[in-house]
């Protein structure tokens, strides 16, 4: 049996954030081959006093908050030039937690660390048997954004950061045993090397094939964190400019907005909008949708939320960026749409043919088992296990 040591800035306790569901899927595979420990470190405004009972069932040795450090102009020139340079954002943890760390790694045979944040945080070049799981590569996030750019210094605010954590990240491989992306775009944005590995998002497969019992009027569903910025930026896009055209043609439409903190936006003012806020019942909710919406223009990595709805056999909308990673077809597993005009003609298309609906959902299902299990990702996992701890590891 191995002894893991597993590094988040998560919160595994989190109910439905990607990030935290990643972890918590990844750290559990893991737990087949070792003892799990988990340590969360992170720079944030509001710590609990008193640590978790159970993190996302892990046990959790410590918690450490990273310190907000004040930049010399050394400091500010390098990182600007110096790919080697971690702080990019002034929080570090402290010295003595600096030294804690270093000494509680080498008693263990693999350290997992899940974000680049919450690597750099410590100020290591190099960790030894380690596995750095990159799910939300900066570079790829500061592109989005660029993308979406309208004003001059914006746009020269985001393409700087681009250029900064590009050249960073072509550093990984060294600093890192074993590198794992979500995507092959991703891996052929860190650096060619053949240690890094493409570990997909997955979801839960349900236990039984999903039967959808889709209402009258017809629903439109939303699911993801209303705490994270390009979901509400998505929304408030497809409300604004993408509803009205749906209304137009199906008046009676509803729009079900579904995931933490989703009553915090005021959606209750548009028309035919049902705010449900946190679900338990995921599953039993998306039964009842006609059509699934990523309408996504910022972000890094893959969406968990495509993976969702692939287990849920429910039709998907999604812009370009939102299936970003995922092997899929428009036409085939989902639609695609970028503007307006396109994704609300997409909604009304399934809305109008269930037929098409049952089509892009059966080979989204085919697809979603074939590749984007959580299951699938096992044998990938003991590969990069293997190659951290330069030896052969089995199940025990």
């Amino acid at each position: 049996m191995l002894k893991i040591l597993c590094l988040t800035s998560n919160d595994l306790n989190s109910p439905d954030f990607g990030g935290a569901l990643r972890s918590r899927k990844v750290f559990g595979l893991l737990a087949r081959w070792g003892d799990i420990q988990v340590v969360q470190a992170g720079s944030y405004d509001v710590w609990t006093d008193a640590a978790p009972a159970t993190f996302g069932g892990f046990p959790l040795l410590r918690r450490i908050q990273f310190e907000h450090t004040r930049p010399t102009l050394r400091d500010r020139i390098r990182r600007e030039l110096d790919p080697h340079f971690l702080n990019f954002n002034w929080f570090q943890a402290s010295a003595a937690d600096q030294r804690w760390m270093s000494d509680t790694i080498s008693r263990y045979d693999l350290i997992w660390i899940h974000g680049l944040a919450a690597a750099d945080g410590f100020g290591f070049q190099q960790w030894p048997r380690s596995v750095l799981d990159i799910d939300d590569i900066p570079s790829s996030y500061f592109r989005s954004q660029l993308s979406q750019a309208r004003n001059p210094l914006r746009w020269l605010r985001w393409r700087r950061q681009v250029w900064i954590r590009a050249r960073h990240e072509t550093t990984l491989p060294q600093r890192f045993q074993s590198v794992c992306v979500c995507s092959q775009p991703d891996r052929e944005l860190i650096v060619k090397a053949d240690n890094v590995f493409v570990l997909p998002n997955g979801f839960d497969a349900p236990v039984v094939e999903p039967v959808r019992q889709p209402a009258a009027p017809p629903r439109i569903g939303f699911i993801g964190a209303f705490g994270y910025e390009p979901n509400v930026d998505g929304v408030r896009w497809f409300l604004d400019k993408v509803w009205p055209q749906i209304l137009a043609k199906a008046p009676d439409a509803r729009l079900r907005l579904a995931g933490s903190r989703s009553e915090n936006h005021g959606w209750q003012k548009f028309k035919n909008v049902d705010v449900l806020g946190w679900v338990a019942d995921a599953a039993a909710e998306m039964a009842t949708w006609s059509v699934s919406i990523v309408p996504i223009f910022v972000g890094g990595g893959t969406r968990i939320k495509i993976a969702e709805a692939f287990s849920r056999k429910c039709p998907m909308v999604s812009t370009s960026l939102g299936a970003y990673g995922y092997d899929v077809t428009h036409g085939e597993e989902l639609l695609l749409a970028d503007t307006p005009d396109d994704f609300a003609r997409h909604c009304l298309a399934i809305l109008t043919d269930p037929a098409q609906g049952r089509m892009l959902a059966d080979n989204g299902w085919k697809k979603f088992n074939e590749h984007w299990t959580w299951e699938k990702q096992s044998d990938r996992i003991t590969e990069i296990v293997a190659r951290a701890t330069r030896k052969t590891t089995s199940r025990t």
